[in-house]
């Protein structure tokens, strides 16, 4: 284990770009007045990526402005719904929080650590207490959303990663659906061969500061590491608990499947270094069999009649395959909706957290884009109880009691180390023990160097 003190202060580079903005333009400040708009009502805004890659369906966004003017009467909610990725809204509400644009932001549980570290949301933990509704949501979707004992955002979503694989695929071959690491390289390479490459056996994510990828890469490290997160934190004080050899297995399984050494390599080498935009398209339009997946998938059965008959009729849903000598163990994913702690409408911004998180906006939302609801009486209505999603969501929610929360640190940093060093294994500039011994080194850097 390796421990340091974090330092819990801005990066340079963001500091010295809030400072020029600042120069610039008059800044609010936490808990300033509220300020309305020409018509009197207050203006708000709300960045998102569901809104803007269309993982909901632009239907759902038009009825959810609808539902949104008629439930906030005395407010009014931009259009814009953020500049997409997760990781260009990151970067963007890093760089201009500050100026109180957006009011709430919906993100990933690894962005509440860093805009925490830089002070730029709110706490929620008592107007969360105050509300009615709070006994509602599940307790284990707070937990990651709390740090240093204050809850720093409000869950809508949640699920655990499971893989997606396509049956009738594996019934025309009389293939076993791989429950090892080790299995799942040999079946998805017979799976290339079997097809003659018309559909490779796997893919997995390798894009650098993409998401998905990072979220892989920690489902299999969870698997090796024994279900132990890679950090922990403790009155401030991060440990770094991963080990060379952890590192060197999760590498290893990626530098086995783009192996290209083989006639039918796992993956098609020609997907290296791409993520989620090529993974979900790519599944349902028949290019892949096995993929590490969330419930969102379900929201791309409509994009072709292709895709429909391959998620309502040729899908199977199971655990993720296990490292030799691992344990089962899969990445939680748990996205909050936050209050920039520099809106000036802090009062009315909550009011539109409380509308995005109700039973029935987070129930419409997760039924229209696939995901499992951070509510428990959302499950409850008809859209979960009445429809085909109901038993889709119930493949990835079996697998939440092996699924672990990230914990509550600066992942970005992290997360580009650990893909920078599956890009060395893959495109074959490094060995596995080569990588993870740089990769290991690289992160206790980022912790002497209090990046973490």
């Amino acid at each position: 284990m390796y421990q340091r003190r974090s330092k819990w202060v801005s990066l340079g580079v963001v500091i010295l770009t809030l400072a020029i903005m600042a120069a610039c333009a008059p800044v609010a400040q936490p808990g300033a007045a509220p300020a309305a708009g020409e018509s009197g009502t207050v203006d708000l805004s709300f960045w998102n990526m569901p809104f803007v890659t269309q993982e909901v369906s632009p239907e759902y966004v038009v009825q959810w402005q609808e539902d949104v003017k008629e439930a906030l009467p005395n407010a009014t909610v931009d259009e814009f719904y953020g500049p997409g990725t997760y990781k260009d809204q990151r970067d963007r509400f890093l760089l201009q929080a500050e100026s109180g644009t957006p009011d709430v932001i919906e993100g990933l549980v690894e962005d509440t650590a860093a805009y925490v570290q830089a002070g730029l949301i709110e706490p929620l933990d008592e107007r969360f207490a105050a509300w009615a509704d709070s006994p509602e949501f599940v307790e284990s979707t707070l937990a990651p959303l709390t740090i240093n004992g204050h809850l720093y955002g409000i869950p809508y979503n949640t699920n655990a990663r499971a893989m997606v694989y396509r049956t009738d695929i594996f019934e025309e071959y009389g293939l076993e659906v791989p429950t090892t690491w080790g299995d799942f390289v040999e079946t998805a390479r017979q799976i290339t061969e079997l097809t003659d490459g018309e559909t490779h056996g796997a893919f997995v994510c390798s894009l650098i500061g993409d998401p998905r990828a990072a979220q892989e890469f920690m489902s299999w490290y969870f698997q090796v590491s024994g279900g132990e997160n890679m950090f922990t934190v403790t009155d401030g004080e991060i440990t770094f608990n991963a080990t060379v050899d952890e590192l060197e297995q999760v590498l290893t399984l990626y530098d086995e499947l783009f192996d290209t050494s083989v006639p039918f390599p796992a993956v098609d080498p020609n997907v290296r270094g791409t993520g989620w935009p090529v993974e979900d398209p790519g599944y349902v339009a028949g290019d892949f069999a096995m993929v590490p997946m969330g419930p969102w998938l379900w929201g791309r059965r409509t994009e072709s009649d292709v895709a429909m008959d391959i998620l309502e009729n040729k899908t199977g849903v199971t655990t993720l395959p296990v490292a030799e000598g691992g344990v089962p163990a899969t990445y939680l994913e748990v996205k909050p909706i936050m209050l920039n702690a520099y809106s000036e409408n802090p009062d009315a911004a909550w009011e539109l957290i409380k509308f995005i998180t109700s039973k029935e906006e987070m129930g419409r939302w997760l039924a229209d884009s696939g995901g499992i609801p951070a509510r428990a009486d959302s499950m409850e209505m008809p859209e979960f109880t009445e429809s085909d999603i109901g038993q889709w969501l119930q493949g990835f929610a079996d697998q939440l009691p092996i699924s672990v929360a990230m914990a509550p640190i600066n992942w970005g940093p992290v997360a580009e180390a650990n893909l920078r060093a599956v890009n060395q294994v893959i495109y074959d500039e490094q060995t596995p023990a080569e990588a993870a011994q740089d990769l290991y080194d690289q992160i206790v850097e980022l912790l002497d160097t209090g990046q973490l």
